[in-house]
């Protein structure tokens, strides 16, 4: 599949999204069901589906193997202490790509394919 055409088909998904959207707009910041979830970004995984969820319902925070990252716990601070939720969801799963590798393997990678840069 092309670059193009995934483009576009996210680009009709979008639309076709935003045309049916409605009054979701209205809906407030803070989540109406109060919980917030942190787990894989694996593709496999839906977290709308898994957590029974719709728009407007929970914060989902989605990072590599689902960690409580320093990012991660950034969001999960301000849901918490700005927009009222009152309980976390750790959700890890099953055959997760986290386990194929660890970080060595990754700053390896990385050392090979990015120049370092010096600030003087």
């Amino acid at each position: 599949m092309s670059k193009t055409t995934i483009h576009q088909e996210v680009l009709e998904a979008n639309a076709a999204y935003a045309g049916n959207f409605g009054d979701k707009g209205k809906l407030p910041m803070p989540p109406g069901r109060r919980f917030a979830v942190l787990t894989c970004m694996d593709a496999r995984l839906d977290p709308a589906k898994f957590a029974g969820l719709s728009e407007g319902d929970a914060h989902v925070i989605r990072n590599a193997g689902g960690r409580a990252s320093d990012d991660a716990i950034r969001s999960l601070v301000i849901s918490y202490k700005l927009l009222g939720t009152k309980e976390f969801f750790v959700i890890h799963h099953r055959d997760c790509g986290m386990l194929t590798f660890n970080n060595s393997i990754i700053s390896d990678l990385l050392s090979k394919s990015l120049e370092s840069a010096v600030v003087d």
